[in-house]
């Protein structure tokens, strides 16, 4: 009997919440730090600096968290890293709409921590799922 592609392997979906997770943490906790220690530094010199800087981070997580994210799947050598790369951001951002926003940390970092690892297992099966069927698996 041919195995069905939608059949989950668990062992890579784990791999790809424990990367999601630990991605999304990872690039919100460092962007995070680098723009409250920018807006300590230029907090009294120049006006509206905290919208500037809040907007430069979001930017910032939005390009660096899929590419650590990206890396780290093809460093665990989940197959389809960059498909699975996408559909977990496709799934990071509509979760993200959904959810509650305005936190501080540490209760933004429990939220990153939950929304990359679903993202991320989301993101691996999808690969998985949309892969090409070889021809030994059609017949």
């Amino acid at each position: 009997m041919t195995p069905s592609r939608l059949a989950p392997d668990w062992r890579r979906i784990a791999l790809g919440a424990a990367v999601g997770a630990a991605g999304t943490a990872a690039v919100g906790l460092a962007v995070h730090g680098a723009a409250a220690l920018a807006g300590s530094l230029t907090a009294d010199q120049v006006v509206g600096a905290n919208i500037g800087l809040g907007l430069a981070a979001f930017a910032a997580r939005l390009a660096a968290t899929p590419l650590v994210c990206w890396w780290l799947l093809r460093l665990v050598r989940v197959p389809r890293a960059g498909p699975a790369t996408l559909f977990g951001l496709v799934c990071y951002l509509l979760l993200a709409l959904a959810g509650p926003g305005g936190r501080a940390l540490p209760g933004l970092a429990a939220v990153w921590l939950v929304l990359g690892a679903v993202s991320g297992a989301v993101g691996v099966y999808a690969a998985g799922w949309t892969a090409p069927r070889t021809p030994a698996a059609r017949a």
